[in-house]
């Protein structure tokens, strides 16, 4: 015996264009069996119908015993023979080792490191125009022949001495620092031949075969 059943729109739809007298009848047979599990004793219209809401009614009804009885009972898993417990902390006999960190790794890391920086220091260098050492010699007011200077290092692979050249703004204040030094002081032209031959591109190798063949 129940206190209140679900009425569904599919039962409403099944009877809602019966006549009047048949609809109170199908109605009755449904509320009859949801709240008190009574069965209609006629055979007509209602009994078709009552069939019909019979199994939801069912599976209402046995949810609700479940629900008033706390629910469906749980069942406590237990560990099945072929699981192996293990032991939340190492037993006496096993010492914890801690791991320490391997220092050929991290040596390897710092040499790549090291590899890594010295390559982008090589690669940070570009080689400037002809008209970059004319804008940077306007700016610092350096009386310095641009095309001379880039064709002067081009020819020697932008290299100072036996180093790779890494700043060629420095390379232009030493070339101009150098033309003032050497510049003649009474209109002497013979030095200023000098420093114009030197700052050409020639095969010294080549003229000094030539002079000692002589």
């Amino acid at each position: 015996m129940r206190d209140s059943i679900v009425f569904y729109r599919s039962f409403y739809e099944a009877v809602k264009d019966l006549p009047a007298d048949q609809f109170k009848a199908c109605v009755k047979a449904i509320m009859d069996y949801g709240l008190d599990g009574t069965v209609p004793e006629t055979c007509g219209i209602e009994k078709t119908v009552y069939l019909m809401a019979k199994p939801q009614i069912d599976a209402n009804n046995k949810r609700y015993l479940n629900g008033t009885k706390g629910g469906r009972p749980t069942t406590k898993k237990e560990p099945s023979n072929n699981q192996n417990i293990t032991e939340p902390y190492p037993s006496d006999n096993h010492p914890v080792t801690k791991a320490e960190p391997n220092v050929n790794d991290n040596d390897n890391v710092n040499d790549i490191k090291k590899k890594d920086t010295k390559v982008s220091k090589e690669k940070s260098f570009t080689p400037p125009s002809v008209e970059n050492i004319r804008e940077y010699c306007q700016e610092g007011g350096y009386k310095v022949d641009a095309e001379c200077f880039v064709n002067f290092y081009e020819s020697k692979g932008w290299m100072v001495g036996k180093n790779k050249m890494k700043d060629w703004k420095a390379a232009v204040r030493n070339w101009a620092r150098n033309d003032q030094k050497s510049s003649p002081k009474a209109g002497n032209k013979a030095i200023d031949k000098y420093n114009q031959f030197m700052h050409n591109d020639y095969d010294f190798d080549s003229l000094e075969k030539d002079l000692l063949g002589r």
